[in-house]
């Protein structure tokens, strides 16, 4: 429990960025199907955009208070290509300027031909996938054998489907609220959360099935997970109830229940990063 306080900072950066990454991932798939959006509902898409913006930007903020000193920071340029963490933070960095670059382009009327919106779209949510990766990549330490194993990027790339399509779905409904999104793309939003729901419990029960079998001298294994119990029951519950919504209500009370969603959804990827940092049993402890 005391490795999940120490690492509190990066407990919310790795969960609000996924959720904010997500959400554009779930907006291009939506995009990507919905060819007759109305150029209303595409400027009040470009206006809500902020909101995963916003999460992105929240999550690198926590991600600097993890920081010794914030002067730190500037060390980042020299560590490039050689610090998994800088390499995540990078990568982060990068997806986030092309995001708001895209934002910007799309409120000043720049993508209201639906091919170069899926295409910039495209490019945000492919750089938005390999910030992911690079973040659970991060963790990939051989002195700590459980993270050092694909299943810690495996539950972040869970975290972002689940809380990240729940997000976007909220979104796309706020901005189409005269004609609900239906059909087709409504049908990729619940196929993502469904895969995010999977993927998040798969990776997350692995994840504390090495931590409750692995071995140490100094550490009482049993007790330690012990604690990650409730956690766990809480995750997978969650995580269930959440990607119920997205088959709940129609009109506003749909975009309410996505909403509701959502709230579930980023308490479930905290609990499931809880987890995650309180596993970090090492070779020499």
């Amino acid at each position: 429990m005391d490795a999940v306080i120490k690492e509190l900072p990066l407990a919310l950066f790795t969960t609000l960025a996924s959720v904010g990454i997500g959400a554009f991932v779930a907006m291009f798939c939506a995009i990507y199907v919905n060819k007759s959006m109305e150029a209303s509902g595409l400027k009040r898409l470009d206006k809500l955009t902020a909101v995963p913006l916003g999460f992105c930007v929240v999550a690198l903020i926590c991600a600097f208070f993890h920081l010794a000193s914030p002067m730190n920071a500037f060390n980042i340029v020299n560590t490039i290509g050689s610090s998994p963490m800088t390499n995540e933070i990078v990568a982060f960095c990068v997806f986030l300027l092309l995001a708001i670059v895209y934002w910007i382009v799309a409120l000043v009327g720049g993508l209201s031909k639906h091919t170069p919106r899926v295409v910039f779209s495209g490019i945000v949510a492919l750089a938005g996938l390999i910030a992911c990766i690079m973040m659970g990549l991060a963790y990939a330490l051989p002195a700590i054998p459980i993270w050092n194993s694909p299943w810690g990027t495996v539950q972040v790339l869970g975290a972002m489907l689940l809380g990240g399509t729940l997000l976007g779905g909220t979104i796309l409904n706020m901005s189409v609220k005269d004609t609900p999104l239906e059909g087709e793309a409504d049908g990729r939003i619940r196929l993502l959360a469904m895969l995010g729901c999977l993927v998040l419990i798969i990776g997350t029960a692995v994840l504390f099935g090495m931590g409750a079998s692995a071995k140490s001298a100094m550490i009482d294994v049993a007790a330690n997970t012990g604690t990650l119990i409730v956690p766990l029951i809480l995750t997978i519950a969650f995580s269930l109830v959440a990607t119920a919504t997205v088959f709940l209500g129609k009109g506003a009370k749909r975009t309410a229940w996505l909403g509701c969603g959502t709230i579930i959804a980023l308490i479930v990827i905290f609990l499931a990063r809880g987890i995650f940092y309180g596993v970090q049993i090492g070779i020499g402890l």
